[in-house]
C-alpha cells in the first residue's frame, strides 16, 4: 500500500449519489450499401467468405462427431468438438480490424475465432511474410502436408488450406497439427497470427489475457488483448478475478508516466444466452443484460456495450472503436456480443433445454444468410457469387480433411 492515499472521513462520510452512464445496446444500424464508403466490395466479400469457410468447417467436425463420415471418407474422432455453429458473424466481425499484434484468446468454443483471426491475418500478411512463417513453423511438417493436394493458386490461397489444415489436424490430435495435436479442439493456437490458447476451464482466458494486456502495457509492445469468453463465464471466479485486476485504479493513478494507463483489453463476451448449468441471462444471473456489468467495475464503466454479433459489420464498428479507447490507455472494455449457437453444447448434446421454436425463430436471423442477401441488395454481388464461396468453402474443408 502506497500511504499517499488520503482516506478522507469528512469526503468518505459525505452524502452524494452514485452516477451512471447509459450503457449502448445495439446501436449500430448502417445498411452494407452505406458502409460501402468504409468497405471495398472485395472486404465484404470476404467478411461472407470467412464465415462459409467457418460453416463449412464445423458443420464437417458435426458430421464426423455424430455419423463418423464426412463426405464419404469415414474417421473416428473421440475428442470434443464444441461448436459454434451460427456464431460465426461474431468471429469473423471481431477479427476484420485485428493485426497479428493483437492477441485474441479463446472460449470454450474456438474453432470459429481461430479460424476467423488466422484468415484475416492472411489477409493483411504479404505472401512473402506468409510463405516464410508456414516454412518455419514446426520445420514446415504441417506445410508439407497442405502442399500434397495443394491444386495451385497464390500463397495467400495455400495459406488458407494451411491454416484450415493445421487447426483440423490438432483437433484431430495429430502430429502435424498447429500444437503438435498436444492441445486438441480446446487448446490450440497459432502465435504467428497472433492466436493464443483457448481453453478448457470455462472463462479460463478471462485471466490469461489479463496477464498478456499487462505485459503489453509494461513492455511498451503493440497491439490489444482479446479474452473471448462466454456469458456463462461471467459468473466464474476467473472471470471476476480478471476484471477486478484490470480495472484497478493503480495503472492509471499511481504508476509511472511511462507506463501510466488503462490495460489494452477487451473482455469479449460471447453471449449466446445458454451456459451448461442454466440461462444466464433470466435464471442464473441478475443482470438482466450481460453489458450492464461494467458498470460496476470502474468510473468508465468499461466502456460496456451490447453488440448484434449476428451482423459481422455491427461487431467490426464495435471492435475498431473499443481497440482505438484501448490504444488511448484508457482500456479495458467490456462488449456483450448476443449470438446464437444452432448447435448444441457439442454434438451429443440434443438441446432438450430449449425449445426448437426458438432454435427456429433465430435461424431465420442465420446471419450467412442475411448478410449474403445484404450483399446482393447493395449489389456487391449476385447469388451466384454466394453459392460459388459456399462452394469453395466447402471444397476447402473437404480437400484438408482428406
Amino acid at each position: 500500500m502506497p500511504k499517499s492515499i488520503m482516506v478522507d472521513p469528512v469526503k468518505a462520510r459525505s452524502a452524494t449519489y452514485i452516477n451512471f452512464q447509459p450503457i449502448p445496446v445495439c446501436q449500430y444500424n448502417k445498411t452494407v450499401g452505406e458502409e460501402l464508403v468504409r468497405y471495398s466490395p472485395k472486404d465484404l466479400l470476404r467478411i461472407q467468405r470467412d464465415m462459409e469457410i467457418i460453416r463449412a468447417f464445423e458443420s464437417m467436425l458435426n458430421e464426423v462427431k455424430l455419423r463418423g463420415n464426412y463426405k464419404g471418407i469415414e474417421y473416428n474422432h473421440r475428442g470434443p468438438a464444441h461448436l459454434s455453429i451460427g456464431q460465426e458473424a461474431a468471429a469473423v466481425g471481431q477479427a476484420f480490424h485485428l493485426t497479428v499484434d493483437d492477441h485474441i484468446y479463446g472460449s470454450h468454443r474456438s474453432h470459429g475465432e481461430i479460424l476467423a483471426k488466422g484468415l484475416s491475418a492472411i489477409e493483411q500478411l504479404d505472401e512473402q511474410t506468409l510463405m516464410q512463417i508456414m516454412k518455419d513453423y514446426l520445420g514446415g511438417d504441417c506445410l508439407r502436408v497442405v502442399e500434397k493436394d495443394f491444386a495451385g493458386g497464390s500463397v495467400k490461397e495455400l495459406a488458407i488450406d494451411f491454416l484450415v489444415y493445421g487447426a483440423l489436424a490438432e483437433i484431430f490430435g495429430r502430429e502435424a497439427g498447429f500444437n503438435r495435436g498436444m492441445g486438441g479442439s480446446m487448446h490450440a493456437f497459432f502465435p504467428p497470427f497472433g492466436i493464443y490458447p483457448n481453453n478448457a476451464i470455462v472463462g479460463g482466458s478471462g485471466d490469461i489475457a489479463v496477464g498478456a494486456a499487462l505485459f503489453k502495457r509494461v513492455n511498451h509492445k503493440p497491439g490489444i488483448v482479446v479474452a473471448n469468453i462466454g456469458d456463462a463465464s461471467i459468473s466464474c471466479g476467473p472471470v471476476w478475478e480478471g476484471m477486478c485486476f484490470a480495472t484497478m485504479d493503480q495503472f492509471r493513478d499511481l504508476w509511472d508516466e511511462a507506463h501510466r494507463g488503462g490495460l489494452p483489453l477487451i473482455f469479449n463476451f460471447v453471449n449466446n444466452f445458454y451456459g451448461m448449468g442454466g440461462q444466464p441471462e433470466g435464471e442464473t444471473m441478475g443482470f438482466k443484460m450481460l453489458a450492464r456489468v461494467g458498470a460496476g467495475l470502474n468510473p468508465q464503466q468499461m466502456h460496456a456495450e451490447r453488440i448484434d454479433g449476428f451482423n459481422p459489420l455491427a461487431v467490426a464498428d464495435a471492435i475498431q472503436r473499443k481497440k482505438k479507447v484501448c490504444e488511448s490507455g484508457d482500456g479495458p472494455v467490456l462488449l456483450d456480443v448476443v449470438t446464437y449457437r444452432f448447435s448444441g453444447h457439442s454434438p451429443s448434446d440434443a438441446s432438450s433445454y430449449r425449445e426448437k421454436a426458438e432454435i427456429d425463430a433465430w435461424m431465420k436471423y442465420d446471419p450467412l444468410t442475411t448478410f449474403a442477401a445484404e450483399l446482393v441488395k447493395a449489389g456487391v454481388c449476385s447469388p451466384m457469387d454466394i453459392d460459388g464461396l459456399k462452394q469453395r468453402a466447402e471444397a476447402i474443408v473437404l480437400r484438408c480433411y482428406r
